[in-house]
């Protein structure tokens, strides 16, 4: 056996030879259309795997066999097959590539030229985010596509993201755009590695997302993932970063604190909390500083391995994925796997196969919100962090009457653990019809996802808990569809038949336990307790779907696309369970008809309009059915029997919330496509709105989900997008969107308004936080209008309502001299109106340099946690940041922080605390350098870059991130509420890419 591994491998060196001994040193430069050398050109010999880059001046050196090919290949340049020849020196130059007009982008069940696209549809191009170290498919999206929003509420690694395109439509339904990867709907955005994507595509009217009927309401985001090609080709890319706060709270030093403290107990006829003795030391030996125990510089890494490769037939990608972050909190992080196999097989030129396969596994450890992050600025920096014993301090005497904040990062553990596998395979046949086309499609979608909690004895007071959910979810989908595609003449027809079903199946259990008796196994042992409670559930829904596409084009300028879908959902009862979604859209290429051409301006110009119905699931298998409870009752003194009682009823006239969207749509592009603008109106509203109405008590009470109520959004839409310099070597890309956004509720079915929350703010709401009314927007905040301090020429009216000059100034609303819930009203919006983003890459020779902008206009946000820091009032009791210094005092009476009075009475849900959530941020900013070729000896391309995100931000918000928020993505009446939000970060990475 040694022996013949011995001659393989003398076999193998001997044809390497051979073949060596065939080739020939080729040499020669590669220039632009200015006759400027390019850089980074891949230069490839065609069918093999041997290749090079050009260097900073354009230069490139290979062997290459006499008789073999060289393909020259960059992006934004037409690719170029050059034969050898025999020849030792080529000279190339490579002509813009102008793809815009034959650009071919991914629809819904098919493909299309982006030229005969009638809908509103972005293409998202890799070369936008290459440059920067992006992790999650989100942070792709954010600031790129016009129309789509995108919130990174919780800043923490592996944190909530909320995305909305085009508004939102949904109360009781989550708003989020409907994911297909390959094909797979319905597919996971956190589960997507952005090193792996090909190409994505937003659709956003109803005219692009028509087709998928009862899930295309909020929106589709299209994702295509890579594929392998000929050749071995191997590459790894490394990142390593650190991170930190993007801004801090300003808190007072311990000395002045205590004089804050004292300052106040005088003013209401306390005792001293502080000796003078006291206070001189806290001044000159410092305090406790919170945030800095609370807050650290957080790391991370990421790694990539990509090989693919094949043969004439059959080709291969595979990829593996690893990243581990710990947070800027202590005790936080994420880590992640991914792996990714995609296999495509040529059997002859009418058959091909495909099959995708990824599996992911991620686990994120304390990174929700709250807890630490608030403590951390309730606590008193007057209080040692930890006592005698070594232990964190229990109780704070002066600030917080909650545990330490050490404690909420220490004795707890929040973990969420989830590990997903999808298979995904199909065929595509050439049948013997000419441009028809049969495509096969079935994937298995499977995840199991656990919530493990525990709480110690310190958080517990002395009863630690913990907590196990695990739920195990399965999706099966078959995609049958039939593509006809055919050019007669000056017609051109596409059409697409397709039917499609799903299955979803859910189970789930949970087991919850308190008085641990081993609480150092945490959540892993929960059998020895001292009470424990168990329950289950299953759901399972199904979808059957029929659809039909056609697109007409003659002469590739009159454009008409027409849709219908037909659904059938098991979550509805029989009389509703089925619904059409129709769809029709029109396009003139103006720059095809001759007085257009003939002003020799536009290279593109296209005008279209498209209208269409699409739906929403918002409801749980099984909402149109009545729900049962258990409880216990006892009869005539004996012991308590259990019992069977109505819980919320059912409503069997349930059906699915209806969007109807209209949109206007210019496209236009000048001097060869080098600058491009896009323009939008469109106007959606959605109609059968499900809302959970009130049953009176005398009817059982409760709640019974209806269609009641209409949401509306409508919006303009801008992009501009280009390459204004390209010269002498020097690049310049640039893509700027803005957007802006009305939302509004039209109609509540008849209610005058309603209350939703949150639950975030515990004590420090008094009511509902926000509240749903005709003619204001989803999200807008409740509470009472804060007119500053009683000053002292109202001393008389402030009388009236049990007040002195110095005290809150609330409006009241009723005129009855009393603040209550009666004088709430509308005070902010937390739905932005606009949103933007600017993307700019400079390119110069090998090097590049990437400046990415995004921006957010004209939304409030509810600061609780400056609140709580500065109320004085509820479970934090003291005054801890320096805002205090200028509080209403003699001589200082025109200030509008309240004075310390004893008739003091703060409302944290209030203007007061409203700030303007606006903001402009340096998203990123990359600069990479390709380095020569010379250096490896032309046998590697290799890259290395440096990268800051969240730079700096321009904003008057006066919390550390104005994008991070409390509440998480799945509801859009909650939102934009601050309370110990875990905060985004400013992240420094370095990072190199070396290909094979």
């Amino acid at each position: 056996m040694k022996k013949n591994v011995v001659f393989f491998v003398f076999l193998l060196l001997l044809c390497q030879g051979y073949a060596f001994a065939q080739s020939a040193r080729v040499t020669g430069k590669v220039t632009g259309p200015d006759n400027q050398g390019l850089p980074g050109v891949n230069v490839q010999v065609n069918g093999t795997t041997t290749g090079t880059s050009t260097d900073v001046d354009g230069n490139f050196a290979l062997n290459a066999a006499s008789t073999s090919s060289l393909v020259f290949s960059n992006i934004g340049y037409v690719s170029q097959t050059v034969p050898v020849n025999g020849r030792s020196v080529i000279n190339v130059q490579l002509a813009e590539d102008q793809k815009t007009l034959n650009e071919v982008v991914v629809v819904g069940y098919g493909t299309q030229r982006k030229t005969d696209v009638t809908g509103a549809l972005t293409a998202i191009s890799t070369k936008e985010f290459a440059q920067q170290p992006v992790t999650r498919l989100d942070q792709v999206l954010q600031g790129r596509a016009a129309g789509v929003q995108v919130t990174q509420t919780n800043g923490a690694p592996g944190g909530d993201a909320r995305i909305r395109i085009r508004g939102a439509n949904s109360v009781l339904g989550n708003n989020n755009p409907l994911y297909i990867v390959d094909g797979y709907v319905g597919a996971d955005f956190n589960f997507v590695n952005p090193s792996d994507i090909e190409t994505i595509q937003v659709l956003k009217d109803a005219a692009s997302t028509s087709i998928y009927g009862s899930r295309g309401a909020n929106g589709v985001v299209i994702i295509t993932t890579k594929k392998g090609a000929r050749g071995l080709k191997v590459n790894y890319e490394g990142q390593f970063s650190i991170s930190e706060n993007i801004k801090r709270y300003d808190v007072l030093p311990a000395g002045e604190f205590a004089e804050i403290v004292n300052a106040r107990a005088t003013a209401t006829g306390s005792g001293l909390p502080f000796t003078a003795d006291q206070i001189a030391q806290y001044k000159q030996n410092g305090g406790t500083d919170w945030q800095s125990l609370v807050f650290r510089q957080g790391t991370g890494q990421q790694h990539q391995v990509t090989v693919s490769g094949g043969g004439e037939k059959t080709t291969y990608l595979i990829s593996g994925n690893y990243l581990d972050q710990n947070g800027i909190v202590n005790n936080s992080g994420f880590r992640r796997y991914i792996l990714r196999t995609n296999i495509n097989t040529q059997v002859n030129d009418k058959l091909s196969f495909r099959l995708n396969l990824w599996g992911t596994q991620s686990k994120n450890h304390n990174t929700l919100d709250g807890g630490a992050i608030v403590q951390a600025l309730a606590w008193a920096p007057t209080t040692p962090a930890y006592g005698s014993d070594g232990m964190p301090t229990f109780t704070d005497p002066i600030g917080s009457v909650y545990r330490n904040p050490l404690d909420y990062l220490y004795d707890q553990s929040i973990d969420t653990k989830r590990a997903s596998l999808n298979v995904n395979g199909g065929l595509n046949y050439k049948l013997p019809i000419k441009g028809l086309t049969l495509d096969l499609q079935y994937a298995v979608n499977y995840l199991n996802s656990q919530n493990l909690n525990f709480t110690g004895k310190r958080l517990s007071n002395g009863v630690p808990s913990a907590t196990r959910y695990s739920t195990d979810q399965v999706t099966l989908q078959n995609t049958n569809n039939l593509n006809y595609d055919v050019k007669i003449g000056n017609h051109s027809i596409n059409a697409v038949a397709v039917l499609e079903t799903q299955q979803y199946t859910e189970q789930n259990f949970t087991a919850t336990a308190s008085g641990l008796r081993f609480p150092q196994l945490g959540y892993d042992n929960i059998g020895g307790n001292a009470a424990a409670s168990v329950a289950s559930a299953f759901n399972k829904w199904t979808l059957l779907s029929l659809l039909g596409r056609v697109n007409y084009s003659y002469k590739d300028k009159y454009l008409v696309t027409a849709a219908v879908r037909r659904d059938g959902s098991s979550k509805f009862s029989s009389a509703n369970r089925y619904s059409v979604f129709p769809s029709v859209a029109l396009g003139w290429r103006l720059s095809e008809e001759e007085f257009i051409k003939n002003l020799n301006v536009f290279s593109n110009l296209k005008l279209r309009g498209s209208w269409g119905m699409t739906g929403s699931q918002a409801i749980n298998p099984y909402a149109t059915l009545s729900t049962y409870g258990t409880t216990f009752s006892a009869f005539n003194n004996s012991a308590a029997t259990a019992g069977v009682i109505l819980g919320n009823p059912g409503n069997v006239n349930l059906k699915w919330e209806t969007t109807k969207q209209t949109d206007v749509g210019l496209e236009m592009e000048f001097l060869n496509g080098r600058i491009r603008i896009e323009a939008d109106y469109f106007k959606k509203n959605t109609t059968d709105l499900l809302l959970n109405v009130a049953i009176p008590a005398y009817a059982g009470g409760g709640t019974q989900t209806r269609n009641v109520g209409e949401v509306e959004n409508k919006g303009i839409e801008l992009s501009i997008g280009g390459t204004p310099i390209d010269k002498g070597g020097f690049r310049w890309e640039t893509n700027l969107n803005v957007s802006t956004l009305q939302n509004q509720v039209v109609s509540l079915g008849g209610l005058p308004r309603l209350g939703t929350g949150t639950g975030v703010g515990g004590g420090m709401s008094t009511t509902n936080e926000f509240m749903l009314m005709p003619g204001q927007p989803l999200g807008s905040y409740w509470g009472l209008k804060y007119l500053g301090t009683w000053k002292p020429n109202e001393a008389d009216e402030a009388a009236r309502y049990g007040r002195v000059p110095g005290d809150p100034h609330y409006q009241d609303l009723n005129g009855d001299n009393s603040i209550t819930t009666d004088d709430f009203q509308i005070i902010g919006r937390a739905f932005p109106k606009a949103t933007g983003g600017w993307n700019n890459t400079f390119t110069y020779k090998g090097l590049t340099l990437n400046v990415f902008f995004n921006g957010v206009f004209g939304v409030d946000k509810l600061n609780y946690t400056r609140a709580a820091a500065l109320s004085g009032s509820g479970d934090a009791r003291q005054f801890i940041l320096t805002e205090i210094r200028d509080y209403y005092r003699q001589g200082n009476e025109t200030s509008d922080i309240p004075a310390f009075t004893r008739t003091y009475q703060p409302f944290t849900q209030s203007s007061r605390f409203l700030e303007n959530g606006s903001f402009v941020r340096l998203k990123n900013i990359s600069l990479s350098y390709n380095v020569p070729t010379g250096f490896i000896k032309n046998k590697a391309n290799l890259r290395v870059f440096a990268s800051a995100t969240n730079l700096f931000t321009i904003t008057q918000y006066k919390g550390p991130d104005p994008e991070s928020a409390r509440v998480g993505s799945n509801t859009d009446t909650a939102i934009g509420i601050d309370y110990g939000s875990y905060p985004n970060s400013k992240t420094y990475t370095l990072g190199v890419n070396l290909g094979f």
